[in-house]
């Protein structure tokens, strides 16, 4: 069971997470430029302090793949059966609901004003809000039959509304799931077609620097004019590592150290539930805010500058040890919760399902995302669980 194709393709997905920190630590030490959200910005740091700040950038990626293949040996079944059909319907109306609303009243545009929109449509937002339709499509992935039409047919639904809230992330998370799913088709479509391999290789890089223009023109930001290289180990690899985030904490150390004495104590536990119960908890100090002002960006560009799992870990220590204990328990609590959750959903992949959601979650340390994806899927298992009950009471 630990040998399985899924097994295999997490493994690679794991391998190219620790590639791209890896080669952003080179990157960083050949240029002497950092990569990433900072690409450009001069290294200062000595090779020690990068060699340390590399370590300690892998070491969540080892603790989530020491878990995962701790749950991977067990061989029990989840608990929650997922009623596919409707769970289709449902998806393909919330998705729908969401394109409908972002294009009236944009809701959900990054670096976008505020939305504003009648009170009764507020709430109804809201409400449906609760319910995350990017992990209940990634779910739905890796639930429905390989022929299935019906996950083509809400993935261009998702392409659409991730258009139209100018947030390409969700083609990376993609990319990753019907790897996934597709692991022994893609393998064997590279065994009979290595010249078609090898230029794919060549567009994919094309195809990704196309995305990130579109995604600078929906941002109303300056295009960017870089060359191979840069594009694909200082942009695209950078995207996939933390490493340039928390070099860049260490490299500003005093500015981080003096901001840290005004956080509260518990800034990440309440920025965390401020995710899932109201903006108006979220601390407006707090390590993301730190870093993206720290170059003048305004507030708006927050959405793209993360500290990372040991940047934000970094911040903590500088606000007290205390409040580090406190954070990496945190932490910890929230990846141990997420494995249960999907854990407890009847299919195959569920370990894979927490692996992979939990990857980007790291890469970006942020407390509201980590708990969201909790609360996600927390939500997900007790519709099912609604359901169900219903189900059988109608028998």
């Amino acid at each position: 069971m630990l040998k399985d194709s899924s097994y295999k393709a997490t493994k690679k997905i794991y391998l190219f997470f620790l590639f791209s920190s890896v080669a952003s630590f080179f990157y960083a030490i050949v240029k002497q430029r950092y990569n990433g959200d900072f690409l450009g910005i001069q290294v200062e740091l000595s090779y020690t302090i990068l060699t340390f700040n590399l370590i300690l950038s892998l070491i969540p990626f080892f603790l989530i793949w020491i878990i995962y293949k701790k749950y991977k040996k067990k061989t029990k079944s989840g608990s929650v059966a997922i009623p596919l059909k409707f769970f289709g319907q449902f998806l393909f109306l919330l998705i729908v609901w969401n394109i409908i609303v972002t294009i009236i009243y944009g809701v959900g545009v990054i670096a976008a004003p505020a939305y504003e929109a009648p009170p009764f449509i507020k709430i109804i937002i809201q409400i449906l809000n609760r319910f995350n339709y990017s992990y209940g499509f990634f779910l739905y992935i890796l639930l429905t039959p390989k022929k299935n039409k019906t996950q083509f047919y809400l993935l261009f639904l998702i392409i659409v509304l991730s258009f139209l809230r100018a947030g390409l992330g969700v083609f990376f998370y993609l990319t990753m799931l019907f790897f996934l799913k597709y692991y022994d088709e893609v393998l064997l479509l590279i065994k009979k077609n290595k010249s078609f391999f090898l230029m794919t290789l060549v567009v994919t890089p094309l195809f990704i620097s196309f995305l990130f223009e579109i995604r600078s023109e929906l941002r109303n930001q300056e295009k960017e004019n870089l060359s191979p290289t840069e594009f694909v180990f200082g942009r695209l690899i950078g995207r996939f590592s933390s490493f340039s985030n928390s070099a860049i904490i260490l490299q500003n150390s005093s500015y981080f150290f003096i901001n840290a004495q005004t956080l509260d104590d518990y800034y990440f536990q309440k920025q965390a539930l401020g995710g899932v119960l109201s903006q108006n908890l979220i601390p407006k100090n707090r390590p993301e805010s730190m870093l993206y002002q720290l170059y003048g960006f305004s507030e708006i560009d927050n959405i793209s500058y993360m500290c990372g799992t040991q940047g934000n870990l970094y911040i903590s220590l500088m606000k007290s040890f205390k409040t580090l204990i406190i954070n990496v328990i945190s932490i910890l609590t929230m990846i141990f919760l997420t494995f249960y959750l999907a854990r407890k959903l009847r299919f195959v992949y569920k370990n894979e399902f927490a692996f992979i959601l939990l990857s980007y979650v790291l890469l970006s340390g942020v407390a509201n995302e980590y708990l969201f994806l909790v609360y996600s899927l927390f939500v997900f298992v007790v519709m099912f669980v609604v359901l169900n009950s219903l189900k059988n009471n109608i028998k």
